[in-house]
């Protein structure tokens, strides 16, 4: 209990147990947190939360913007590979049309060379004149009719039995055959004939160097074979170009 004293100047005051409790409350608010720095620790935890949170978003844009520039990259790649297969067909579609030209263009040329062979079997002479004449006019009617290859083959089979023919008949192999060019026997394959000197000899076949060479390779005019070389031969024996036919010369 506390004691009550009076002071020099006249005034009580307590001593004691007042005194004792006075100093704990004290001592026990000094313990205690301030309600600023609470504040100051919360708002602390908010700054670094926020912190978080924003360079979350950070990286999920880097992330949306990888994936965008992906995708991007992605559609150029497809589109660039889009336009050289379009490209490519183009280019296929261009060189298939150029060769229906000169396929056409050569068939033209072999209906021509055809008709002037019923033309100069119309006007010459033997007794199975009329016969040769209807299958060459048979062999033009199929020449003109069906698609590109069957006209092709039609034209082959007509042309490559006249040509063994006329060579059996009018070019012996015991006799020499002064060297003609296409261009000097008035035939035209659309090309500019080889010089005879470059042929290998002056009227050896090139491939068997035993009979006289007196077919021509078309459409290259190379005069390079005998008739029977000529039969095995699909490509020029001099340049190696693909052979359409083979033909036999007419000296003018």
């Amino acid at each position: 209990m506390a004691t009550l004293r009076i002071a020099p100047w006249g005034l009580p005051y307590a001593r004691g147990p007042t005194h004792t409790a006075t100093s704990w409350e004290n001592n026990k608010a000094k313990k205690a947190p301030s309600a600023f720095a609470l504040e100051e620790e919360r708002r602390a935890k908010a700054a670094a939360e926020l912190r978080a949170q924003e360079e979350r978003a950070a990286q999920l844009a880097a992330e949306q913007e990888a994936a965008r520039r992906a995708e991007r990259e992605a559609a150029e790649l497809a589109g660039a590979a889009e336009r050289a297969a379009l490209r490519e067909d183009a280019e296929l579609a261009e060189a298939l049309r150029r060769s229906e030209v000169d396929a056409e263009e050569a068939l033209a040329r072999r209906v021509s060379r055809c008709e002037e062979a019923v033309s100069s079997e119309s006007t010459g002479g033997g007794g199975d004149l009329v016969r040769r004449v209807e299958r060459l006019e048979a062999s033009l009617v199929a020449a003109t009719e069906g698609s590109l290859e069957e006209r092709v083959g039609a034209i082959e089979r007509l042309i490559e039995p006249e040509a063994r023919e006329a060579a059996e008949q009018h070019l012996p192999v015991t006799e020499p055959l002064a060297a003609v060019s296409l261009a000097d026997a008035c035939l035209d394959t659309g090309r500019q004939a080889a010089p005879e000197s470059t042929m290998g000899g002056e009227t050896t076949c090139i491939v068997c160097f035993a009979r006289v060479k007196s077919h021509a390779a078309v459409p290259c005019g190379h005069l390079c074979a005998c008739g029977p070389c000529s039969e095995l031969m699909q490509e020029c024996p001099y340049c190696r170009e693909p052979v359409m036919m083979w033909m036999v010369p007419r000296p003018v």
